[in-house]
């Protein structure tokens, strides 16, 4: 198989679920709310439309694409995995266990923990410096008789003007199905004028 139907392939097994006009879920407001940052970043990357350079490996194959996106909604589509790790979904406000943990001068790590293997968000961890975040780091996992897989996802921050902006953010994981062969993936997406 070539590597651009991996791509394709790839790309529908990552973002096949759209976030299109589906009825929005009921949100608690728990913790930390990965979305409206998610939606700020997008509202920004609106009016500046930057590049987006991404290096995406299939089982050893890499491939690597620029894009600009149009709209919103294409990014909310390139981002829907960060978007499908919220945990303030009605039914999780007591998932988790939230501890934070000061790790030096100015240097602060939050970190929510599922109570139990039933969420597939298995913990999520905000790193900051100086209050102000400089990474998100998501952990899912999830398996049954028929497919096993684990996920890492990590959002990138620099501090501009004083406010953190996404600069770059990678995902990769392993995946195994039954009569099926194991699939090992990693993105890595740049963000540049």
């Amino acid at each position: 198989m070539k590597l651009k139907n991996l791509v394709f392939l790839l790309s529908l097994l990552l973002f096949g679920c759209s976030v299109g006009k589906k009825s929005e879920p009921i949100r608690t407001g728990t913790y930390f709310d990965l979305v409206e940052l998610l939606d700020e970043q997008i509202a920004a990357f609106e009016e500046e439309r930057p590049t987006l350079t991404k290096e995406l490996s299939v089982n050893g194959e890499t491939d690597q694409v620029i894009v600009q996106f149009d709209s919103a909604k294409q990014w909310k589509e390139e981002l829907g995995l960060f978007y499908q790790a919220d945990i303030n979904k009605l039914g999780l406000e007591t998932s988790y266990v939230t501890e934070e943990l000061s790790t030096g001068t100015d240097i602060k790590k939050v970190i929510d923990s599922a109570k139990t293997d039933r969420p597939s968000v298995r913990s999520i961890e905000y790193n900051y410096r100086a209050d102000r975040l400089e990474s998100i780091r998501i952990i899912m996992k999830d398996e049954n008789p028929v497919y096993k897989f684990e996920k890492e996802l990590s959002l990138y921050f620099n501090v501009v003007q004083g406010k953190s902006v996404l600069s770059s953010f990678t995902i990769s994981g392993d995946q195994s199905m039954i009569l099926k062969d194991e699939l090992n993936y990693s993105l890595k997406a740049k963000i540049g004028k």
